[in-house]
């Protein structure tokens, strides 16, 4: 039976916390006796329903969890026999982070409209009494920077904000966005920026200030080299070549986007019965792709005719191809009307960590989307401008899916078990998590591991799902979301925002707003309604390109007609004059 794949680890102190899906439980690391779960409350069907938890925190005296999700919801639970959730927040747009401060009192979050709020441990009362007459969904698109559970603002971006760390001693928080920025911001007066750090040329996706070095940081996303820097000044210390030993470790791959297809199109769906296997159960669809397939193969092949001068392909008529489609079977539509999509490798550096092994060295520690491999290389110290430091792997089989260091250093990794890519028989006791330690400097994984919170984190993993529940999950959804496209139509951020802005009418839902959210709404009903004239542009100029492509094929095969026939008539008339001759 299908389960949730474990999403986080937390090790703090003799405690561990590990999350499966919309469910966490706490163990006694030193013995592995389960403290508490939220598996085993009565209203665990409904947490079920809220989705899987996305980001964690832990109170610094392990008081307090806090959990967000796609519901987009801040829930603060007590961390007892009994887990309690005490509060619950709605948050303004989905969660990308979340964070406690230092004295466990303040919870800072990030969001995908580029925003950092922050929050008090104990709700405060809201401050305005007037309920909004227009649902919160509605809303959310049109106010900027505007909180419904009054967050503090702190910082805002121009871009969706990817992660945050504040720094050891909490005077700054460094930030990242999807637009290769790396920002150094006062905490809590964001609104003061202290530096910059600059160099990326792909989104960044992972920051870590090691504990053994608090004034340097290492970064990494979507480059093919992580950057370490002296976050204060700005100044880039060092670079590390990562892709040539990560790459052939990502075994999970992304679809090619084509122009016009949206995030999300193709994949899974078209091969389950998705979008694109409905397409071709409808006849309107299934005739445009067959018109669009003879024009290609018109275009492309105008030198293959008969002996007669004529291209029997190009001359068939549209209802004979639909006659001989209508023939196929059913189940091999898909086959022959959508190919499998070209996929490609995609680079998303998720956790970047560090372990000082004194004598042995210092090591950066990180994993890749839908890589089987965790990944370390020495530490960078002093001057490697002219050396660069080896990466080394240590492949699991299995796509990495998280990991944390231990209080010893060594890494607990969390891995998707039940991947179907699995070129062997999978083991009918797939471990969820496995654990690697250090001999010396090398990193392995050991075959019998001594650690009885092990087996145990591997036991509470076993969280039943269905796949409705497991698609929700989308363990690999950053490696079609993070990377920029050009098409407004692949930007998470501008197609949410713009589908919202398109659900309302402002005649309606307008008399329920301010007039500074009816202005919004206006502006973002003139964008959309631009960017659509722009693709009717594009696609009507694709049209008029095969238009004028066909009347070139149809002229050049008249041409070779012409030729044609001249040819036999010149034959015809030489055989004549030869008769001629030849009876003189």
């Amino acid at each position: 039976m299908p389960y949730f794949a474990p999403t986080a680890l937390v090790l703090k102190a003799n405690k561990a916390l590990i999350v499966s899906g919309p469910h966490f439980h706490l163990f006694d690391s030193s013995t592995g006796d389960l403290v508490c779960s939220s598996a085993r409350l009565d209203n665990h069907e409904q947490l079920n329903k809220s989705g899987p938890i996305r980001c964690t925190a832990i109170h610094p005296q392990l008081l307090r969890l806090a959990t967000t999700g796609d519901d987009k919801k801040l829930k603060v639970w007590t961390l007892a026999d009994t887990p309690e959730l005490t509060s619950e927040r709605e948050l303004p747009k989905k969660p990308t982070e979340v964070a406690f401060t230092g004295d466990g009192q303040t919870i800072v979050t990030s969001d995908k409209f580029g925003d950092v709020f922050s929050y008090p441990l104990v709700p405060q009362p809201l401050t305005s009494n007037v309920e909004p007459s227009v649902p919160t969904s509605k809303r959310g698109s049109l106010t900027a920077h505007e909180n419904p559970s009054n967050g503090s603002l702190v910082l805002g971006h121009a871009s969706m904000l990817t992660t945050f760390l504040l720094t050891p001693d909490e005077k700054y928080i460094i930030t990242t966005d999807r637009d290769e920025h790396i920002r150094v911001s006062w905490f809590p007066q964001g609104y003061v920026i202290e530096r910059y750090c600059l160099g990326h040329e792909k989104f960044v996706s992972a920051i870590h200030i090691p504990s053994f070095q608090p004034d340097v940081l290492v970064s990494g996303g979507g480059d093919p080299i992580l950057k370490v820097w002296d976050w204060m000044s700005g100044k880039l210390l060092a670079d590390i070549a990562v892709s040539s030993t990560v790459e052939p470790y990502i075994k999970v791959k992304t679809p090619k986007k084509r122009r016009g297809q949206a995030d999300g199109d193709g994949g899974e769906g078209e091969g389950e019965g998705g979008n694109g296997a409905q397409r071709t159960e409808d006849g309107k669809g299934k005739s445009r792709r067959r018109r669009r397939k003879g024009k290609g193969a018109g275009k492309a092949q105008p030198h293959e005719e008969s002996e007669g001068g004529e291209n029997p392909s190009a001359e068939a008529d549209p209802a004979d191809d639909q006659t001989m489609l209508e023939n196929v079977p059913a189940e091999e539509h898909v086959q022959v009307l959508l190919p499998a999509p070209e996929e490609v490798v995609v680079l998303v550096v998720h956790r970047i960590s560090s372990v000082d092994r004194g004598e042995h060295g210092r090591f950066i520690v990180f994993n890749a989307v839908g890589a089987t491999a965790i990944f370390y290389t020495p530490f960078p110290e002093g001057d490697h401008s002219t050396s660069t430091p080896a990466v080394h792997a240590v492949d699991i089989g299995v796509p990495v899916i998280d990991f944390t260091v231990g209080p010893d250093g060594d890494l607990w990794t969390l891995v998707d078990a039940q991947w179907t890519g699995v070129p062997d028989t999978p083991s009918e006791d797939p471990q969820s998590v496995r654990l690697l330690q250090w001999n010396g400097a090398n990193l392995v994984e050991p075959s019998n591991p001594e650690a009885p919170l092990l087996a145990a984190l591997n036991a509470a993993c076993r969280i039943p799902a269905t796949p409705k529940e497991l698609k929700t999950l989308d363990l690999y959804s950053d490696l079609s979301s993070l990377p920029k496209n050009v098409d407004p139509d692949h930007d998470p951020l501008i197609r949410d925002t713009l589908s919202e802005a398109a659900a309302m009418d402002p005649e309606t839902d307008g008399k329920q707003m301010t007039q500074r959210e009816l202005g919004r709404l206006k502006k973002k009903k003139a964008l959309l309604a631009k960017i659509q004239e722009k693709e009717q542009q594009k696609r009507g100029a694709s049209e008029a390109g095969d238009a004028e492509a066909a009347i070139e094929a149809e002229a050049g095969r008249e041409i070779k007609k012409t030729r044609s026939e001249s040819d036999g008539a010149s034959e015809v008339g030489r055989d004549v004059q030869d008769v001629e001759m030849d009876a003189s």
